[in-house]
């Protein structure tokens, strides 16, 4: 396998995993990957989360009609994200499906602008050059699927009193504090 980056700076993609089509024989490529703890780090930190603990993707690579390529497998991944409720660590386990079609870039460009079937199974995304860009997909399935409000159990939102409620009952009890001295000044 050839190491070819599929991201740039603006781009950040922890995951530059993928394959170049000559690696695709006509059986297909079957793949089990278990992303590195500096992968894992990475991924952490472009996802905006504490940690990642595990990362899984077992998928298979096979050609499909019309110099098309098919991406099927699964994700699993143990994470590590702050409560939005504490801030103290939650920890999930996400599960994800991958199902994606590789298209060359110029038939996609061709069909830009056609009407788009919302139920169908798989994405398409394009061939880049000669490469098949897995990490990227796994990156932004990853991103679409962790929970976007980890909760602790238990965790609830009480909101402190607000200072303006004391206004609406009374606007001079305001005042009235403001001219007391504070406790232990002369």
């Amino acid at each position: 396998m050839t190491d070819i980056p599929d991201s740039t700076p603006e781009t950040a993609n922890p995951l530059d995993w993928g394959h170049d089509l000559d690696e695709v024989h006509a059986g297909g490529l079957d793949i089990k990957r278990t992303a590195t703890e500096a992968e894992r780090k990475l991924l952490a930190d472009a996802l905006g989360i504490l940690g990642c603990e595990v990362l899984q993707v077992n998928y298979r690579l096979k050609r499909a009609p019309a110099d098309g390529y098919r991406l099927t497998g699964k994700v699993l991944a143990e994470l590590t994200q702050a409560c939005v409720v504490t801030l103290a660590p939650v920890h999930e386990t996400v599960k994800l499906d991958l199902a994606v079609d590789y298209r060359p870039a110029e038939e996609l460009a061709a069909a830009d602008g056609g009407a788009v079937d919302l139920d169908e199974e798989s994405e398409v995304e394009p061939i880049e050059g000669k490469w098949l860009a897995v990490g990227r997909i796994v990156f932004e399935e990853m991103a679409a699927g962790i929970n976007p409000y980890p909760r602790r159990p238990g965790a609830e939102f009480t909101p402190v009193e607000d200072a303006t409620a004391e206004v609406k009952h009374n606007p001079f009890a305001v005042l009235e504090k403001l001219k007391q001295k504070p406790q232990g000044s002369a």
